[in-house]
């Protein structure tokens, strides 16, 4: 129970600091309000050139607040990983190894306490432009919040983990930048950041739903457009497998980066 509270305590910590600076999150915004602004007219003249009121299924209205979902889980992501990446090739990390917590799960904490305030933060300003660019999000229903938010924080923590997996590589990797970039791109094409994968050829859609990256930022916004316990109870087990996986899969890259920086003398 202590060895829990001290990570609880960390997270505090984060989240108190964090919220010195809510509204310097609330004016880092304008490219959120920008960017949207840009899918609003883009696919508004997608819809109008082809004269239906819907475009894969998809309504205009569901399709702006699905672009404002995917955004929320991109742009509340934290920068943790850098700070990963940078203990590592500039040494920092064979004094952390020192410290009386586990390195992943002292990120783990420090995520948990700004993921809140900047969701919070990027949540209302979402709000605010979904109402003035689409209006009310058509059949939503304050039943389904609470299952709506619950995958959408388990996409934000998946994603957490990947960027902190590929952080890690850099115990064996000099250079690994790439390895972000490749997995942002992937976030935004497989992930259906850019559009819903329902747009997608039948092939790479069945693709797709195999691949982590939609559980990230699709499947989130999905069920908040069009939401179903079917479709929650379907996809929210494979969003906890993944979940599992990147998890366990930065704890042994950070144990064998350790064990190699003790055996090689820092």
């Amino acid at each position: 129970m202590k060895r829990l509270l001290k990570y609880w305590q960390i997270s505090k910590i984060t989240m108190s600091n964090s919220l010195v600076y809510f509204w310097n999150f609330l004016s880092k915004n304008v490219f959120f309000i920008f960017i949207m602004f840009i899918y609003l007219m883009l696919w508004r003249t997608i819809y109008a050139s082809k004269g239906t009121e819907t475009v894969g299924g998809i309504r205009l209205n569901a399709m702006i607040w699905y672009l404002i979902f995917t955004e929320l889980v991109t742009l509340s992501r934290t920068d943790l990983h850098m700070q990963v990446n940078d203990d590592v090739k500039n040494g920092n990390i064979a004094y952390l190894l020192n410290k009386p917590y586990n390195y992943v799960l002292y990120c783990f904490s420090c995520f948990v306490g700004e993921i809140g305030v900047k969701l919070l933060s990027n949540g209302l300003v979402g709000v605010i432009i979904g109402l003035i660019y689409a209006g009310a999000l058509e059949g939503f229903s304050l039943t389904h919040a609470p299952f709506i938010v619950l995958s959408l924080l388990l996409g934000c923590t998946i994603n957490f983990f990947i960027y902190l997996t590929l952080a890690l590589t850099s115990f064996w990797f000099e250079e690994n930048s790439a390895f972000f970039w490749i997995y942002s791109k992937l976030v935004f094409t497989l992930g259906g950041m850019l559009m819903p994968l329902e747009l997608f050829p039948k092939w790479l859609q069945n693709i797709s739903h195999y691949l982590p990256f939609a559980y990230v930022t699709y499947v989130p916004a999905r069920l908040a457009v069009d939401f179903s316990f079917a479709g929650f109870i379907r996809q929210f087990p494979i969003q906890l497998l993944y979940l599992a996986v990147f998890f366990t899969l930065s704890m042994v890259l950070y144990r064998k980066g350790a064990r190699s920086l003790n055996v090689n003398g820092g």
